[in-house]
């Protein structure tokens, strides 16, 4: 694997930690988890290596996925967590409201540039 996926990786590793800490502030811990638990059991018929994103109550942590990334270097690193971060902030819109989650869509804006989100309801 080359140090640009590497990378690539760790960048989106620190993007999901800040989620996951401005989710902290409106769901808590608990909830944050099993937020993400849920996105991942989304996404795991899609990307299997999803399944290895370890979270806990200390955060995101894609070492495994980096790892794996050896092993599946045709894997699409961009549409697995850019799928992960759309369903993670729909799902969040309805949990704590658009208001708030704009709050936290700002942030990946800024980060990221143009998210493929929306998350107002259509």
């Amino acid at each position: 694997m080359n140090g640009l996926v590497e990378k690539k990786i760790k960048r989106y590793e620190n993007l999901l930690g800040e989620i996951w800490t401005a989710s902290e502030k409106y769901l808590g811990t608990f909830s944050v988890k099993l937020l993400v638990e849920r996105v991942v059991w989304d996404l795991s018929q899609e990307y299997r290596e999803i399944e290895l994103l370890h979270f806990d109550e200390s955060g995101i942590s894609c070492a495994e996925i980096a790892a794996s990334m050896k092993k599946n270097p045709e894997l699409s690193v961009d549409d697995m967590f850019m799928k992960f971060i759309a369903r993670y902030v729909e799902i969040l819109a309805r949990l704590i409201g658009h208001e708030k989650t704009e709050k936290i869509a700002k942030k990946l804006n800024k980060e990221f540039g143009n998210i493929p989100f929306n998350s107002k309801e259509e």
